[in-house]
């Protein structure tokens, strides 16, 4: 309770500190924020683009942002851009460049999220390999069992840790100012208005209206993406998995009491799920490369895994089941992803 009131306490005074400097509204959980500008051409970046086609300058996003930075995250801002002299530009034609602007700021932060998941998700491989490695040095005494073999499998150890600590890092802990900017407009921000010098509103964008150009099916699409992304690096995984488990066998058995027929199923899985997997990346990328290989290589992945799980689940050795259970449960995930269309939502208006 006390904390509470503490809580209470401070966001009256930062309400009220706001209220000195801003159009603040406690019923509605709105503050009102004019931004003032002597010309319109202080909006529009002309750096790039020809002549008439200037952008909307995202220094007027950046701006609004920091200011709603200092908003309590409950309250909503409604922007009111002051302009003295239109210079001939309609408020019409900064509207769309202004909704144009959000448009290609959303675009680039899903191409940028695209590659950063892909990049992951490879670090992640890569430490995963690292560990399996360090498993086979280990299982197989490579190096002996002297100083050696403790520095080079500590290093192989803290190496594979490196890689995925920094997978975790690139995507989590790490943000682009492009994908803050477009957070911080999204969630904070209400309506932008413009108005004229005696502070007459001429227009106002709802934040729906703002963001009226978008795909419809954008996160869906995101979604499938990620999902797509993630299963294509799990059944990598699990075809790294299954070469690491033959090269094991070849060196801790000897090669007349190998279970040839375990390891050959192994062995082709491995290469169905390796194959499988670089297709997914690849439509990951909307690219066409190993797309027929991924396919058929799936159906070749289900046909096999669909005789061991049958097998595992008549002879029920529990050590065996669930990491077939596992594989399966993934490969079903990445066989939804890669067959799946990719169609387009329409919007309607």
């Amino acid at each position: 309770m006390k904390n509470d009131k503490r809580f209470d306490i401070a966001l009256n005074h930062q309400i009220s500190l706001l209220g000195k400097y801003y159009d603040v509204d406690r019923e509605k959980k709105e503050i009102n924020v004019k931004l003032y500008y002597d010309k319109a051409s202080e909006l529009l970046n002309f750096s790039v683009g020809d002549i008439g086609k200037e952008m909307f300058n995202n220094d007027v996003l950046q701006k609004i942002t920091e200011i709603t930075d200092q908003f309590p995250s409950e309250y909503k801002a409604n922007v009111f851009i002051v302009v003295t002299d239109f210079e001939g530009y309609t408020v019409d034609v900064l509207n769309e460049k202004l909704k144009d602007i959000i448009d290609i700021n959303n675009y680039q932060i899903i191409k940028n999220r695209k590659y950063t998941w892909l990049t992951a998700s490879l670090l992640v491989l890569v430490g995963f390999s690292l560990l399996l490695l360090l498993g086979v040095v280990k299982i197989n005494d490579f190096f002996g069992s002297d100083l050696k073999k403790n520095v080079f499998e500590e290093m192989i150890n803290i190496t594979s840790w490196v890689f995925i600590w920094q997978a975790v890092t690139i995507l989590f802990l790490t943000h682009s100012e492009l994908s803050r900017l477009g957070f911080k407009i999204i969630r904070t921000v209400k309506s932008i208005s413009f108005m004229n010098n005696d502070l007459k509103v001429l227009s106002t964008l709802s934040k729906e209206e703002l963001l009226d150009n978008w795909d419809a099916d954008s996160r869906i699409k995101s979604s499938k993406k990620i999902l797509l992304l993630v299963s294509s690096t799990c059944m990598m995984a699990i075809g790294l998995l299954r070469f690491v488990h033959v090269i094991n066998d070849c060196f801790t058995t000897e090669m007349s009491k190998i279970a040839w027929d375990a390891d050959i199923a192994d062995l082709v899985l491995g290469v169905c799920y390796t194959f499988s997997s670089l297709g997914g990346f690849y439509k990951y990328l909307n690219k066409k490369k190993f797309r027929t290989f991924a396919k058929i290589f799936s159906i070749l992945s289900g046909i096999i895994m669909s005789i061991l799980f049958t097998l595992s689940i008549i002879s029920f050795d529990i050590k065996v089941f669930v990491p077939l259970l596992v594989s399966f449960l993934v490969y079903l995930v990445f066989l939804y992803s890669i067959f799946s269309p990719d169609k387009n939502i329409k919007k309607e208006k």
